[in-house]
């Protein structure tokens, strides 16, 4: 009986004008693309067979017009806008999209803001130069980058430098380092040199990046070390005043770029420092063509090649250069055993076969995630990590016992089970008809809900994930074991909040009765085709979890100057977390926040809070100066909308008048999440 074979994989990879399938390999086949290439850009076509069909970005024919208006775009945006919007079809219509750099990245991106009403293929979007640049780019562009790049469904890099650097921009975010890797079909075998006394050393040198350090190697190479003789051929496209032993030329076809390598005895790769393994495609190339390579040790590039494939010298430290230089020149047999050593490199993980292969397995995983919710694992099928996970439930509380009681009786019908509970209040009024015991722990502390929180991850012990629920939070009986498939799955997620089905929060509130018939009724309930995991941008403070390994980490704990209600402390925390992994949503983790009105903040505090509490963690850093300006307007205009006719369970004119008390210091200088106490 004939099976069903499921339909391949549609990636799309847009590339930079000039890259197109079809100009690209017009240019390849007469050779005037200097370099070992693929017969279409980086060779991201090995990703085809079977399973997977390949598609490439096109270059449309221009007239001085087009192009003007196309070169005029990417200047004001920093990035070739039209080029993707050209590609427009091919994009929408892929599995999965695949960019070289930030440039088509950030292309796909804003082409995904304009069409709001299609469905987007997730993105794996490479970055190259963007985080050398990151600092000196202006403020509104760095805005404007962020805001496109933090949607991306995942991003890439070259070198895990760059990687580690983005962690601090992207907190939270899906990254992953994909080592780049050449066509390495065929190695050439290099005769060792054969000089006669007084012959000169023959040093090769590549590359226009603008990391390429000129100056190090032509003063290392005058004179070397020892009264040895030299010639440099520096092959690059920049403007270089060179001295007598030094020959600049400008190769523009394979050929001629070949027959320098061949009349190479060294490859040299002078660098000044950077992140994104600048010179990576010049080693692997000299590799192919059987010569040793001095680099300078920056980038990441020794996450490519050890000291055994390749011989590192410090930055800008030109006696070091020369001194390698010699060192090489005279013995042969080393630099027969550092060839050997990179060739076997990049037979087995640094070709464009492995490159290819690493995007498709992403890929496979990214549309795994997303997968609807309706055909995630159940429960009981879970994996044996999943089912032996440790998950203790947090609770901060006050002023609630009776509805803190229905809370904790749900928590008690998870198919998950907790391996404890803990509840800290105030008082032990606060927990009222409760009774501790082994799974039900009763703790007092401090009021203030960063206070509290603080003192239950001190009685973590032996868990290994914390889900702080607020004592209003009716959890869908699946919730914990939906949150242990995720941690267990997936290591690098360190933040997860759930689906909140209603938000009694948003209006007069919820009773219990309303959400559990809501929890029951399968039309609220549902499982949509939503992705099983998708990345978020915090942890919503009534329902979240964490890997209590990264907080140890980290050292991290609750911001206890945000007192009382703690007004927006689970961004605080959850975004300084996520700079150790990722972010995500739990779709299958789903329940009702009933929103109770007693127990809250007065007005006044709250709406001093609504101001103060970004302005302070913006400057803190963890809340970005344009979402904290959003907030702050979007409160204040709400408050005053609303306090002309104001809802009977919230003291709307009381926050108005804090959010004016908070301006007011906020430009005196005096503004304090503290303050708030005082009023």
């Amino acid at each position: 009986m004939p099976t069903d074979t499921p339909p391949p994989l549609r990636a799309f990879v847009q590339l930079s004008y000039g890259y197109g399938a079809r100009s690209w390999h017009a240019r390849w086949e007469k050779g005037e693309i200097p370099g070992i290439n693929e017969p279409y850009a980086y060779g991201y076509y090995r990703a085809a067979g079977p399973g997977v069909v390949v598609e490439q970005s096109e270059d449309r024919a221009e007239n001085p017009f087009s192009r003007l208006v196309r070169y005029g775009v990417r200047f004001l945006l920093g990035f070739d806008f039209v080029q993707a919007w050209r590609n427009r079809k091919g994009i929408l219509s892929a599995d999965v999209v695949w960019t070289h750099t930030e440039a088509q990245a950030l292309g796909v991106l804003l082409l995904y803001r304009l069409t709001p009403r299609r469905p987007h293929p997730p993105l794996i979007a490479q970055s190259v130069w963007l985080m050398d640049r990151w600092p000196q780019e202006a403020a509104w562009r760095r805005l404007f980058m962020r805001s496109l790049l933090s949607r991306a469904d995942m991003l890439t890099f070259l070198s895990p430098e760059n990687l580690a650097q983005a962690r601090s921009v992207f907190p939270g975010q899906r990254m992953e380092w994909i080592p780049f890797g050449i066509r390495a079909d065929e190695m050439t075998d290099h005769a060792p040199p054969v000089r006669m006394p007084g012959d000169p050393v023959r040093v090769l040198s590549l590359g226009n990046d603008r990391h390429r350090d000129w100056p190090t190697l032509i003063a290392a190479t005058s004179p070397l070390p020892d009264g040895v003789a030299c010639h440099v051929t520096i092959a690059t496209a920049n403007r270089l005043d060179p001295p007598p032993h030094v020959t600049r030329v400008t190769p523009k076809r394979n050929d001629v770029l070949f027959r320098l390598y061949d009349e190479a005895d060294i490859v040299v790769v002078p660098l000044t420092h950077n992140l994104h393994a600048s010179g990576i495609t010049v080693i692997e190339e000299a590799t192919l063509r059987g010569l040793p390579v001095i680099a300078t040790d920056t980038g990441g590039l020794r996450h490519y090649f050890d000291g055994d494939c390749v011989f590192y010298v410090p930055v800008g430290d030109t006696q070091a250069m020369g001194h390698a230089i010699v060192t090489l020149a005279c013995d042969p047999d080393r630099c027969a055993a550092m060839v050997r050593n990179a060739r076997e490199r990049m037979r087995t993980v640094l070709n464009s076969q492995a490159y290819a292969r690493r995007h498709v397995a992403l890929s496979r995983e990214l549309l795994s995630q997303r997968m609807p919710a309706s055909a995630r694992t159940p429960a009981g099928t879970a994996t044996p990590a999943a089912r032996d996970m440790k998950i203790t439930v947090g609770i901060a509380t006050c002023g609630r016992p009776g509805i803190l009681r229905e809370t904790v009786a749900e928590l008690r019908r998870q198919t998950h089970p907790p391996h404890r509970i803990i509840v800290c209040a105030p008082t032990m009024a606060d927990m009222a008809g409760l009774e501790a015991s082994d799974t039900l722990v009763l703790l007092q502390g401090p009021r203030g809900l960063a206070h509290q929180r603080n003192l239950l991850l001190q009685h973590m012990e032996d868990a290994e994930i914390v889900v702080f629920f607020d004592d209003d939070f009716l959890p869908d009986p699946d919730y914990l074991a939906q949150c242990a498939m995720a941690f267990a799955s997936e290591p690098d997620i360190v933040v997860a909040t759930g689906r909140v089905l209603a938000d009694g929060a948003k209006g007069p509130g919820l009773t219990v009765e309303e959400a559990r018939a809501m929890l029951a009724n399968p039309a609220i309930n549902d499982t949509p085709p939503l992705p099983a995991v998708q990345p978020a941008w915090n942890g919503y403070g009534c329902n979240m979890a964490y890997r209590l390994s990264t907080i140890a980490e980290s050292g991290l704990h609750f911001d206890e100057r945000l007192p009382l209600y703690a007004w927006y402390e689970d961004i605080d925390f959850s975004r300084q977390l996520g700079r150790r992994g990722r972010i995500v949503r739990v779709n299958g983790a789903k329940g009702i926040h009933l929103g109770s009105k007693s127990g809250r903040t007065p007005g006044r505090r709250l709406g001093y809070s609504q101001v103060a509490n970004p302005l302070y963690l913006s400057r803190k850093g963890t809340f970005p100066l344009d979402h904290a300006l959003r907030s702050i307007g979007r409160n204040m205009a709400m408050n005053a909308l609303r306090s002309l006719w104001p809802e009977p369970y919230i003291d709307r004119r009381g926050r108005i008048i804090g959010n004016w008390l908070a301006l007011r210091d906020a430009m005196s200088g005096r503004v304090s999440p503290e303050k708030m106490l005082t009023l």
